[in-house]
């Protein structure tokens, strides 16, 4: 009859690869020999003293794997942090782009209902971060289980040089990033809105607000410039502060949008008057329309240019020394 030793040894090498388990075989005996020795010496009966050592060395399968060298996690230490920060950098640049890709193919297929479509690109936003969170994990698991180390993988071990900036309390939050690639969404699935549907309805008809015309160049222009917005708010936060060079960055923008559209206001371009004859309005209010447009698109322009050097000028001002602090 097999004794507890046996079956606990033969319980720990089965997971053991053929070529290591003689050696091993020997040497968890012989510790398991001394250290039962050990315990009759000192007055336990052999059973028991066989019983208490097998308990303290604890389930063979977990002994096997130190033995072998094999982890007994998905992600162990020494990879961890480098798991957790791909994956929520994938999370940040991915799961924004694939809201808006979603409600730009959602509004160009199905223009009647943008309620659907945001709620379909809500649905395809968690489907993205659950694929992204599955798919980056099981690849750092197969690399963790293979014994691979940071090292085999060329990352850099942690200095000091890394050490990030203290954060002050101006810098970009996640809150507004999100709130910014939201509404460039809304606004480009308006647009395509109004390319198949309509955006205003009156006396029950759908009516054109603006030129038709304006797909020939502007308004695709307009989405690209929008979609590169939303891919410049991610870059900006996670950069994690603003600067100078970001600054110009947001004014080229600024100026990509404002200066074509007001050009286009003030050369009647943009909308399509015929939806006046529809409503009874002042003669005049294709040019109060016009120079209300004209002025709240100049105004959100500069606006945000300014916005943006103004908080470069405080990101790079030094941070306060703490009170107390010499």
């Amino acid at each position: 009859m097999s004794t507890l030793t046996d079956r606990y040894v033969f319980a720990a090498l089965r997971s053991i690869p053929e070529g290591q388990r003689g050696d091993i075989e020997r040497e968890l005996r012989g510790s398991i020999t001394d250290d039962v020795e050990a315990r009759v010496e000192g007055g336990q009966a052999p059973a028991d003293a066989e019983t208490a050592v097998l308990t303290e060395l604890g389930d063979p399968a977990r002994l096997a794997a130190q033995y072998s060298g094999r982890p007994l996690y998905l992600i162990g230490p020494d990879l961890f942090l480098d798991w957790w920060r791909l994956l929520k950098t994938l999370a940040i640049i991915i799961t924004p782009f694939s809201f808006v890709g979603s409600v730009v193919v959602r509004m160009a297929l199905e223009p009647g209902d943008p309620a659907g479509a945001f709620g379909a690109a809500i649905s395809t936003a968690i489907n993205v971060l659950v694929h992204l969170g599955f798919w980056v994990t099981l690849v750092f698991a197969i690399i963790q289980f293979n014994g691979t180390r940071r090292k085999d993988l060329g990352l850099q071990p942690w200095s000091p040089a890394m050490l990030p900036q203290v954060p002050r309390k101006s810098q970009v939050s996640l809150g507004d990033t999100i709130t910014t690639v939201v509404f460039i969404a809304f606004f480009i699935g308006l647009l395509l809105w109004q390319r198949i549907g309509s955006m205003l309805y009156l006396n029950g008809e759908p009516v054109l607000v603006l030129q038709e015309s304006l797909w020939s160049f502007w308004l695709p222009y307009v989405i690209i410039l929008l979609v590169i917005e939303a891919g410049f708010t991610v870059v900006l936060y996670l950069a994690g502060r603003w600067t100078y060079a970001f600054a110009v960055v947001n004014t080229v923008l600024a100026l990509a949008f404002m200066v074509p559209v007001l050009w286009l206001l003030a050369t009647e371009q943009v909308f399509d008057w015929a939806f006046l004859a529809n409503v009874d309005w002042a003669p005049d209010a294709s040019a109060w329309i016009a120079g209300i447009t004209a002025a709240l698109v100049l105004f959100i322009s500069l606006w945000d240019i300014g916005d943006g050097f103004l908080k470069a000028w405080k990101s790079s001002r030094p941070a306060p020394v703490p009170a107390g602090v010499r």
